[in-house]
């Protein structure tokens, strides 16, 4: 049954049984012709193990804005006390009896929701099973999972010659080629602002690592999103002001309270010289030199990128350049056993791509406060049966305002005030 944790939710640890209602010759109950409770294909059939989860943790996205996206995680550690994931047990309700195949196969679907919301969805990639040391010591087990960018990871293409089409248009092609067959009902695909060239895709590379270069081209976001979409984002420009979540260690503000604020400033987020070199054309720099002059040469060199034109190859590398650090709040940690219980569904839900504000004050100095707005790129839950805690992983972003009229900040037309 779900678990409700300590003034956190209620939460329920999914993990599919690998069948289920699925149409079976010769018996009497899932065989009858022309049902429509058992179907052929069957609907995946799943068994609640929240009881048994002693901590979880999900990580999903990256740290940086300039790091690659990777599958995202879950690791769960559960006691095991009927042996259901014993591959021995026979018995188990994941024993597959028609396959005679233990169940807790590799694969295996997994999701976990806090208050009917999903916070991941992936497979099982892993497990490790312990049956203790010591005389009535409960079996417990580590399970692995990772989502479904695991899968095209280890997706290979067959080699073929794609048309120029936007960034967007070739994430969709990749995914519609028969030995990839990616589900069209779980993409959320956005429209790209790069032209892509129609260079040759040599047989057998990964699929998940040419998506990387489609990503790393337009300079948006590449992930699986919590309920298990995968999700391609534009080219992260400017941001419209309006975050989902707003954070604030000031007493009495009535924004959702932080118990720890990561801060970056330093010379490793400079890049004062960035090169980039599209497939067949000719190496765009960019660079700083005043920058250099202050930091040393601080580089950025992509080569063979998908790009169709050096132009836009040049556009890319100025988009990178990056001369001059300037602190920012880079992660933020919030428990959510003292955020009111509206603000935890908030914060619970938070997705890659949105936007958080965070204030920090101070009692001495100036200024006494500092806000930022800024973006989410990755984000790590831990769960366990005290609590839960979800770690914000962020990055800058140019926030601008919806145009008001007649107002003497928002309404003057400027590079900060648009129309919406």
């Amino acid at each position: 049954m779900p678990a409700t944790l300590v003034s956190g939710g209620t939460y329920l640890f999914e993990i599919d049984t690998g069948f289920g209602d699925g149409f079976t010759l010769d018996d009497s109950q899932q065989g009858i012709l022309n049902g429509t409770e058992f179907v052929l294909d069957g609907v995946d059939s799943y068994s609640d193990i929240s009881d048994q989860v002693q901590t979880a943790r999900i990580f999903r996205g990256r740290k940086s804005d300039l790091d690659s996206f990777s599958p995202g995680t879950l690791v769960i550690n559960a006691i095991d006390p009927a042996r259901n994931f014993d591959p021995y047990n026979e018995d188990s309700i994941y024993y597959d009896e028609f396959d005679d195949t233990p169940g807790l196969s590799p694969l295996r679907q997994v999701r976990v929701s806090r208050d009917g919301e999903y916070l991941y969805k992936g497979r099982v990639v892993d497990f490790a099973y312990s049956y203790g040391s010591k005389p009535g010591e409960l079996p417990r087990v580590v399970i692995t999972c990772a989502d479904d960018l695991f899968l095209l990871a280890n997706t290979r293409l067959s080699a073929f010659t794609p048309s120029a089409e936007l960034s967007s248009a070739r994430v969709t092609t990749i995914l519609d080629r028969p030995e990839v067959d990616y589900p069209a009902a779980t993409r959320d695909i956005a429209t790209g602002t790069t032209t892509l060239g129609a260079y040759a895709i040599a047989e057998g590379t990964s699929a998940l690592e040419y998506l990387r270069k489609i990503q790393q081209a337009e300079q948006g976001r590449l992930f699986v999103s919590r309920d298990g979409d995968l999700a391609f984002d534009a080219r992260v420009g400017t941001t419209l002001s309006g975050p989902s979540v707003v954070f604030s260690d000031v007493a009495g503000s009535g924004d959702v309270p932080y118990k720890g604020l990561g801060i970056d400033y330093s010379t490793e987020d400079v890049i004062n010289r960035v090169v980039v070199q599209r497939t067949g054309g000719v190496a765009q720099t960019e660079e700083d030199l005043a920058s250099q002059a202050l930091y040393q040469i601080q580089a950025y060199t992509i080569t063979d990128s998908l790009l169709s034109t050096d132009a836009q190859a040049d556009t890319l590398a100025l988009y990178l350049l990056a001369p001059t650090p300037e602190p920012r709040f880079s992660s933020l940690v919030v428990d959510l056993y003292p955020v009111a219980a509206l603000d935890k569904a908030a914060v619970a839900q938070l997705e890659i791509g949105d936007t958080v504000e965070i204030t920090k004050s101070y009692a001495t100095g100036s200024p006494l406060t500092v806000t930022e707005e800024l973006a989410i790129e990755g984000i790590e839950h831990s769960i366990s049966t005290s609590g839960h805690s979800i770690t914000l992983y962020t990055a800058p972003t140019t926030i601008v305002y919806a145009l008001l009229l007649d107002d003497s900040l928002r309404g003057v037309i400027n590079a900060d005030n648009v129309l919406t």
